[in-house]
């Protein structure tokens, strides 16, 4: 099976979240940088085709309540 840009877009954005947060913790990012700059800014161009605000929402919804499930 091969995922479609739509799928790989999601994954990067995932990271990229978790990133964030990571980041955040480790105090690397500014505190007035916001998680969807930091995915605009961060995201390899070939992807940024894909990307709309309505997929790093639904990705940040996803990963915050399955984090919220794990607790």
């Amino acid at each position: 099976m091969v995922l479609t840009n739509r799928e790989k877009t999601s994954i990067i954005v995932s990271h990229l979240v978790s990133s964030y947060s990571e980041n955040m913790r480790n105090g690397t990012v500014s505190q007035n940088q916001s998680v969807i700059d930091f995915v605009l800014k961060n995201i390899p161009e070939a992807y940024k085709q894909d990307l709309s605000m309505d997929l790093i929402d639904d990705v940040i919804s996803f990963v915050s309540g399955f984090h919220m499930e794990l607790s």
